[in-house]
């Protein structure tokens, strides 16, 4: 019973004699970590090096070793023939200077501007991107988009993006389309857009031409994926940029200019080369080929002048005559 309480009174007195220690200014710290340059401590009863230091560095458990070795040096008279295990009860021993932790302070967190993956160089009609963050932007000649922006394109629209890898994207009228992903990264590029309806024309930039690069255009009917190309794609879209109206809407139509495609939906993977097209009804159904000159790939051309003022000048040449 007496060696108990003998050592529960070495470890109030070790207790007290940290806490007088410390200066007021520490305490005043608050959540901060502050320096105690000098500590003394006299040695109880029951006391041991071993003790001390685990209570007076609990947080730099692998410097123990050394913080011992040094109490040691630093306290010849302290520790018979310089054994840590002998030390002497009474004895003043000076402490090292110790960092304590008292609370790790939180750093505010710096906001990263977003990146730009592309800028519009052509325009022409109403077209406009609606961030991820819900803002509409109204799209001109400079401006840029970013990963998660939709964009937009009216009925008699038209725009042209250069993307950072250098593809050129030509979305057409009553179309849209999202980034879902475009970074330049050294262990695989990705470029990942999903046209959601309407038409574009893509030229492939220098995503999609190494192995480990991630190249995807999905559609609600399709993924196509690239090997260094030109193509064309048109899904679910009714009417046509000329006005017309093409009665075989459903589905997704692709062409093929340069290069090749793959295909890919629940019927499987498939190849699709330069000069070819192919129309795929549904998820579930493969790729059939057609005949590419119906008007279903009108060119992507802002000069185009769309069916209605065609036919516009048609009765104005009527009426001079």
């Amino acid at each position: 019973m007496k060696s108990f309480y003998g050592r529960l009174l070495a470890g109030l007195i070790l207790a007290l004699s940290v806490s007088i220690l410390l200066s007021p200014a520490a305490h005043a710290a608050g959540d901060a970590v502050f320096k105690v340059q000098k500590r003394y401590l006299y040695v109880q009863p029951g006391q041991s090096i071993y003790g001390i230091v685990k209570v007076l560095y609990p947080n730099q458990k692998k410097q123990w070793p050394n913080i011992i070795r040094k109490i040691v040096r630093t306290n010849p008279r302290a520790f018979i023939n310089h054994n840590p295990r002998r030390i002497v009860v009474g004895e003043r021993i000076r402490l090292p200077n110790m960092n304590i932790a008292i609370k790790p302070v939180k750093l505010t967190s710096v906001y990263k501007q977003p990146e730009a993956v592309g800028q519009v160089i052509k325009v022409r009609g109403r077209a406009f991107s609606i961030s991820e963050k819900n803002k509409k932007h109204n799209l001109k000649v400079g401006s840029e988009v970013y990963v998660g922006d939709r964009l937009y394109t009216g009925k008699h629209a038209f725009i042209r993006l250069s993307m950072i890898d250098e593809a050129k994207i030509d979305l057409r009228c009553n179309s849209e389309i999202k980034i879902e992903d475009y970074r330049l990264l050294r262990a695989g590029n990705r470029s990942i857009i999903r046209l959601l309806k309407g038409s574009l024309n893509k030229i492939t930039g220098s995503i999609g031409k190494m192995s480990k690069d991630v190249y995807k255009m999905k559609t609600p009917v399709a993924t196509v994926g690239v090997r260094g190309t030109e193509y064309a794609l048109r899904v679910l879209q009714a009417y046509g940029c000329d006005g017309s109206v093409d009665v075989n809407s459903n589905g997704l139509f692709v062409k093929v200019k340069k290069g090749a495609i793959d295909i890919k939906n629940k019927s499987g993977k498939h190849e699709l080369t330069a000069g070819n097209a192919a129309h795929i009804k549904s998820k579930s159904d493969r790729p059939e080929a057609i005949d590419a000159t119906q008007g279903i790939f009108e060119k992507a051309d802002e000069e185009s002048i769309s069916y209605w003022w065609w036919l516009l000048g048609i009765v104005l040449i009527g009426v001079a005559i």
